[in-house]
């Protein structure tokens, strides 16, 4: 071949590479499919990959199932001091903390209200975003009242406990296989806008934390970043004598849902994070519980002692927090090498 052509062909496979990430690209538009109605789960295969089609018994799958996630083992809490105490992690400066820790005020209830996504499912309650957006005013008020003691006394009303979890999965999977449900979390709004709170004020936060390494969920990033980087290091590498390297891909299985919620908040602590902000999110997490809707109907509920609500608008800012944690021991341990470009060793 041409070796202009090759690097013409090159150039447009990173160029496609790149854009693919983002939704508004003609491969969205090739592969976009017409909703389809939720398929009944109707039959499971147990661990003996034998079928059962007892209505009871699924039930009871799925809740076990789901409860066994939630319920892990939050680990020793000495083991989890002492990891934390290892590695150097970044803090926030008490300007930050001031900043995270101020009153809610009435804006950032209106502008939560008025960012609400319509024509979604409603939480336990009941009550849709076009009901609080139609009530702004009226609710904005009584939301203010409900934050603020929030916020001095780390007391949250039963309601923002409450969610109820739906399984999805992919049509072209085996939907008999419990292993392949994906755990949506359907908050009440008047959560939703708290949590819409809390995000929104640590996002501008979140470098001062977060390696550039990490794209996802952060305001001003984009997947494809990353994508590109890992083009121009695998060119790299081709253009090297010796080809000993390796990029691995890793992904967590269901990631959001195994956030231990002990270690999350000594993270947070370790981080800086502190004061009405750290209160607010402990109050958060103190007692969540959650009922599974499984073919329409309503499980028996159940408290969450582990995961981050899928759904939850300050959820991924969360998990972002966490995974710099292993991302973190990568970067500092020497024992792990990554690949040398320049004076910059890439890992």
């Amino acid at each position: 071949f041409n070796p202009k052509k090759l690097q013409k062909i090159s150039k447009a496979k990173s160029w496609f590479f790149e854009k693919i990430n983002k939704i508004d690209t003609p491969l969205t538009q090739l592969t976009k499919k017409k909703k389809k109605k939720r398929p009944k789960i109707s039959k499971i295969k147990n661990e003996k990959w034998n079928v059962k089609t007892d209505t009871t018994e699924i039930k009871k799958s799925h809740q076990k199932l789901l409860q066994r996630v939630v319920y892990q083992q939050t680990g020793k809490s000495i083991r989890n001091d002492r990891f934390l105490d290892t590695y150097n992690l970044p803090k926030l400066n008490q300007e930050d903390i001031e900043n995270l820790s101020r009153p809610i005020t009435e804006s950032e209830i209106e502008s939560g209200i008025k960012a609400l996504p319509t024509k979604k499912s409603p939480g336990p309650d009941g009550f849709t975003a076009e009901f609080y957006q139609t009530f702004k005013e009226e609710l904005t008020l009584i939301l203010l009242k409900i934050f603020r003691p929030i916020e001095r006394e780390g007391i949250l009303l039963n309601s923002f406990y409450e969610a109820r979890i739906t399984l999805i999965t992919d049509p072209e999977e085996d939907v008999a296989l419990k292993g392949n449900y994906r755990p949506i979390s359907l908050m009440n709004i008047d959560s939703k806008i708290l949590n819409k709170i809390l995000a929104k004020r640590f996002q501008p936060h979140i470098r001062k934390i977060i390696h550039p390494g990490q794209v996802g969920f952060i305001l001003g990033m984009q997947g494809w970043f990353n994508i590109h980087k890992s083009i121009n290091m695998i060119h790299h590498i081709n253009r090297l004598q010796k080809k000993n390297h390796m990029i691995i891909s890793i992904d967590a299985e269901k990631a959001f849902d195994k956030i231990q919620h002990p270690f999350m908040m000594k993270t947070l602590r370790k981080l800086g994070v502190e004061k009405t902000f750290l209160n607010t999110i402990k109050a958060i997490y103190e007692k969540p519980m959650a009922n599974i809707l499984l073919n329409g109907e309503k499980l028996e509920a159940f408290p969450l002692s582990s995961g981050a609500k899928q759904g939850c608008p300050f959820s991924p800012l969360l998990f972002n927090i966490l995974l710099e944690d292993l991302a973190r021991v990568i970067r500092q341990e020497k024992e792990l090498k990554g690949i040398q470009i320049g004076k910059e060793e890439v890992k």
